[in-house]
């Protein structure tokens, strides 16, 4: 579990927890086929290129061109000088399939191919670069499927590999008719980049070695984090279930949200949360109680967040908002380098605590973390 905490001076200086993240929507789609383009390159998100090595420089495609199939379908596409030139990265954007070497290269509609250069240049790899929009940074849904561009005898092999701001997160080698892929979540920033890599294979050569690709990065639409809810279901003064109102969003299924029950009569009942992807999906009745009413209230904690406290002098008042259920130390230093712990740890039953301490000495500094 994280540890978290926050420190204010004792002059008065209130700071409260941040970084909770907001909501995020609508879905975004980057699709490599969908967004293709033949004529710029940079093409948005997309860019169109070669590397010498998986960490290396990472260099333009510059020549654009249409290079007819053998079933005259044209292809469209990006070269170092022209589109018999490699390393190559060439889209099918028309409606009709195209044929190619002897009919072994099939060529869907849509359809994305990319290959290393020749050998024995440093073309080593063909890539396609996808980069962060200014204003997208967050939690991405990478797919990606890719397949020999031959299909018969003439099918080399290949090498696979996806980048990530230059390190390597997965690569793999394809035999000749073979297909592989990688899909994952990337937590991915404004301005990082990530490379779709084809390589000439184990043996070191071109023939044969480049590959279909179909690649999309998602960026789904994310709910604000914020607090469930629910209604507390009695009967006969027992507590006997609960419907949940809204299931909140930003909670952690292996830390789930404390649930405290409120009644001017009732005692004893206890519950505990279950948490799905996020959301408190239900709770659970631990012990049904007695004496509960029809007034009862559940409270149910918030979103783990970083603590915060906030500071007013009087003797000292240290105001804490933390997260009901969870246990905390409140600690002092003069230097914020050394600190003491002041009282003992708690366990928070409010998620707002204040505490009046005796001050000794001036600029003091207070700072409340969660502790195991």
């Amino acid at each position: 579990m994280m540890r978290k905490f926050l420190a204010a001076a004792v002059l008065g200086v209130g700071l409260s927890a941040g970084g909770q993240a907001q909501g995020v929507g609508p879905d975004v789609v980057h699709d490599l086929a969908a967004d293709f383009s033949s004529t710029a390159n940079p093409n948005g998100v997309w860019s169109y290129g070669w590397k010498s090595s998986l960490g290396g420089s990472f260099e333009l495609l510059s020549f654009p061109g249409t290079y007819p199939l053998e079933n005259a379908v044209p292809v469209r596409g990006w070269s170092l000088a022209s589109l018999a030139y490699p390393p190559l990265v060439q889209h099918n954007g028309t409606a009709q399939t195209g044929l190619h070497d002897s009919g072994q290269c099939v060529w869907p509609p849509g359809t994305v191919i990319f290959t290393a250069g020749y050998d024995g240049t440093p073309k080593n790899f063909g890539v396609i670069r996808f980069t962060v929009p200014s204003d997208q940074g967050g939690m991405y849904l990478l797919e990606s499927a890719v397949r020999s561009y031959l299909d018969g005898t003439r099918s080399g092999d290949a090498d696979y590999h996806v980048v990530v701001n230059g390190g390597e997160v997965f690569g793999s080698f394809l035999l000749p008719c073979s297909a592989g892929g990688y899909t994952n979540l990337l937590s991915l920033a404004v301005g990082d980049t990530v490379d779709f890599v084809v390589g000439r294979g184990a043996d070191g050569h071109l023939s044969g070695s480049g590959l279909k690709i179909q690649a999309r990065l998602s960026h789904p639409a994310i709910p604000a984090v914020h607090r469930a809810a629910a209604r507390v279901e009695v009967v006969n003064g027992f507590v006997v279930g609960f419907v949940i109102t809204d299931p909140g969003y930003g909670y952690s299924a292996s830390e789930p949200p404390a649930i405290r029950l409120s009644d001017v009569a009732g005692t004893g009942a206890t519950a505990h949360a279950v948490v799905e992807n996020g959301q408190v999906v239900r709770i659970e009745i631990d012990t049904n109680g007695r004496d509960y009413t029809g007034n009862t209230e559940v409270l149910i904690a918030k979103p783990p967040a970083q603590p915060a406290i906030a500071i007013t002098v009087s003797r000292v008042t240290v105001r804490m908002s933390v997260v009901l259920g969870r246990k905390y130390q409140l600690d002092t230093s003069a230097d914020m380098q050394t600190w003491t712990p002041s009282g003992d740890p708690f366990v928070a039953e409010a998620e707002e605590i204040t505490q009046e301490l005796p001050v000794t000495e001036t600029q003091r500094f207070f700072r409340v973390r969660e502790v195991p």
